[in-house]
Parts: structure tokens; sequence; C-alpha cells
């Protein structure tokens, strides 16, 4: 009955993500275009910021399948 874990992150990472990149794109209406390296770091920086909860929700869920 290990299955459940997959549930619950697909069902948590899914509506993070899509949540996520709404946000973003709402909020970059505001914050881009005034010059293109300031773009350019921010798009890395909201490339990379939704990593950090993906990762500590994979992990969880690969510690508790290993054991």
């Amino acid at each position: 009955m290990k299955r459940w874990r997959h549930f619950i992150v697909v069902v948590g990472i899914i509506p993070f993500i899509i949540i996520y990149i709404t946000l973003i794109m709402y909020a970059f209406d505001f914050i881009t275009g005034y010059h293109w390296t300031l773009d350019w770091l921010i798009y890395l920086i909201a490339g990379l910021i939704w990593l950090y909860p993906a990762i500590k929700i994979i992990n969880w869920l690969a510690n508790n399948e290993s054991r």
C-alpha cells in the first residue's frame, strides 16, 4: 500500500506548479522590461526557485519508498 504516497505527490506537485506559474506570470508583468540583464536574472531565479519544494517532496517519497 505504498502507492498512496505517489498519489499525494502528484496531487501536491501538479497544482503547486500550476499556481506557481500563474503567480510568476502575473508578477512578470510588473517587474520585467526594465533591462535585459534584470529580466534574465528574474527568469533564472523564478525558473530555479520551484525546485526547492519539489526536491523536498521527492526526497520524502524516496526515503519512504526505500524502507
